[in-house]
């Protein structure tokens, strides 16, 4: 039986900057993921034929606070990101508009996006310099037993006995299942669609949302100046699916309103299910959740990554702390210490993204008007607009 301090099940970039904040700790850290090590893709240059677009871009992009970056960067090296410098956010169905740039918090850029298969590798090769965290790839938790002190996690290769079990494993989070905690979930009938598009216009290093009659659209920049990263939220999902590459390239243009000019390609597409969810409690002894394994947000205004992330930094702290004060890593009144911290934002913000996703679904005119004329206000209004985009980039 191996032995190690901390387990994080999960290898996405939650449970990756999780363990890379521990490795000065002195902590042994072992992570396990069911799926393959990342692998780095191909850096030839895009290529396209018709509307077929060939990127070597994963599409699974993230849009990274400043916040979030600073966290990312204090734990790793020569990360990649393309740093963003002005927002938009506009009503297909009338005449709203919210625009945020970054000299208006006296900032350089507003946040970042990275492409997560990047990231991780990255990541992992920051945290491959240490010699205190451990890997397994393509291995698959079967059974936990509870001990006095901790864990026993068998696996299908091996079983591992931990001090502190950390479940960053996402939304399906096999932890949270076998550990038999609680939590309350539900639905918008829709799926969110990502690929990566090719336009016409260069994106100006802009990000850009809109809520159209098919559901909410972002544009995020990427490297290349004419890539962008899309993410449909929609409940016509089915039906977009099965659109050839040319159609879905106009239909892409046409909710857009031309802002980017023509699209002029689209690359493969991935789908997922659109949800939120939320542990009724964080933690037990000896055993924690972060991440998406402990909630999820309609991704409509891209903060789901971010409130991971401060997931992971909040439990790390509290981690090397104790290990100062010698109190065990796995007590409760450790790890009662980052629930008491992170609950309240993940829940407001929850709340904040329900209150958005139902308001810029309804098609009645009533709220069609009041949201026109509450994006309209809040762009007149000097202080508001700081205000969101204090808690958008500096949460």
């Amino acid at each position: 039986m191996e032995r190690t301090d901390v387990l994080v099940i999960g290898g996405g970039i939650v449970g990756l900057a999780f363990a890379a904040s521990l490795k000065s700790s002195g902590l042994i850290v072992t992570v396990i993921d069911r799926g393959s090590k990342p692998q780095r893709t191909s850096s030839v240059p895009k290529k396209r034929k018709n509307w077929t677009l060939d990127s070597h871009i994963h599409p699974r992009i993230s849009a990274l606070s400043i916040s979030a970056w600073q966290f990312l960067n204090g734990v790793g090296e020569s990360l990649t990101g393309t740093p963003y410098t002005r927002m938009e956010v506009l009503d297909g169905e009338g005449t709203g508009k919210l625009s945020f740039c970054a000299e208006q918090l006296a900032l350089e850029q507003l946040g970042y996006i990275v492409e997560n298969d990047k990231l991780s590798i990255e990541l992992i090769n920051n945290i491959k310099k240490s010699k205190n965290v451990f890997f397994y790839w393509d291995t698959e938790i079967k059974e936990l037993e509870k001990l006095e002190d901790g864990y026993v996690v068998k696996t299908d290769k091996n079983v591992i006995c931990t001090k502190l079990l950390v479940g960053a494993d996402g939304s399906q989070s096999k932890v949270r299942k076998l550990a038999n905690l609680n939590y309350c979930k539900w639905t918008y009938n829709q799926k969110g669609i990502v690929a990566v598009v090719e336009t016409e216009l260069q994106h100006g290093r802009t990000a850009r949302q809109w809520f159209t009659s098919r559901g909410t659209l972002a544009f995020l920049p990427l490297s290349d100046k004419n890539l962008c990263s899309i993410v449909l939220s929609t409940s016509d999902y089915d039906e977009i699916m099965l659109m050839d590459d040319e159609s879905i390239a106009k239909l892409l243009e046409n909710l857009s309103e031309g802002v980017l000019g023509k699209i002029f390609g689209i690359d493969y597409r991935l789908v997922f299910p659109i949800s939120q969810q939320h542990s009724v409690r964080y933690v037990e002894k000896n055993l924690v959740l972060i991440g998406d394994a402990a909630h999820t947000i309609h991704p409509l205004a891209g903060q789901g990554a971010n409130i991971g992330l401060a997931d992971a930094k909040q439990l790390s702290q509290s981690i090397k702390q104790a290990c100062l004060k010698g109190i065990p890593i796995g007590c409760l009144e450790v790890l009662n210490q980052y629930q008491s911290s992170r609950r309240p934002d993940s829940l407001s913000t929850a709340a904040l993204m329900e209150v958005f996703a139902r308001g810029f679904s309804s098609s009645n005119p009533a709220i069609q008007w009041l949201r026109n004329e509450g994006l309209n206000k809040v762009e007149s209004s000097g202080f508001f607009k700081k205000v969101i985009v204090k808690l958008a980039t500096l949460r």
